[in-house]
């Protein structure tokens, strides 16, 4: 399997060893800002843990693919699904599921109108959730997550991998619907 982030230990090791803790278990912590709340999720297994969430969003669903990096020439932008069954989005992730979580090149939601929720997954490999927390919660729970006590970040200096062998993944990602491309904004 491909790596999607490297690590350097070495330039910043306090920050690091925060990391340490919980890199190789999964988690989430509940992270209260002014304007909102959300759920941060650190996954060992990003797809089960996608597949689960996205299963319990109400249809339709849109997809929101956002290509920060390309190695095919394709345009770095945002990139919007037609409205989507929930069983049309699994499909798409079980298909896409090695290249989503092995490659950095990308960030990827899931929203519901329905249920004002959304499950984004970040190239940093980190969920985020927005909408309904306790139902998220819950449903993390059953997953044996654990509730996290600390904020869930990245050590700096840290890279992102961009494999060769996803290529024709993210090509064929974008053939995969009609899409409706908008630029990529200054946040993203």
């Amino acid at each position: 399997m491909a790596e999607k982030l490297r690590f350097m230990p070495d330039q910043n090791p306090e920050e690091y060893k925060r990391f340490e803790k919980y890199a190789d278990a999964n988690v989430y912590h509940v992270s209260i800002e002014p304007d909102f709340s959300r759920l941060v999720v650190w996954s060992t297994d990003v797809t089960d843990t996608l597949l689960n969430l996205v299963k319990s969003m109400s249809e339709s669903l849109f997809i929101l693919y956002v290509l920060h990096v390309s190695r095919c020439d394709q345009e770095t932008a945002r990139y919007q699904s037609e409205e989507l069954r929930g069983s049309e989005v699994e499909e798409f992730l079980n298909k896409y599921a090695d290249f989503l979580a092995n490659d950095s090149r990308h960030d990827i939601w899931f929203h519901s109108p329905s249920d004002n929720s959304t499950v984004v997954y970040d190239r940093d490999n980190i969920i985020y959730i927005y909408g309904e927390m306790d139902k998220y919660e819950s449903i993390l729970s059953e997953l044996q997550f654990s509730s996290y006590p600390e904020p869930l970040y990245l050590p700096c200096p840290h890279g992102h991998h961009y494999h060769s062998e996803y290529d024709e993944q993210e090509i064929n990602i974008l053939s995969e619907y009609n899409w409706r491309k908008s630029p990529l904004k200054e946040e993203d």
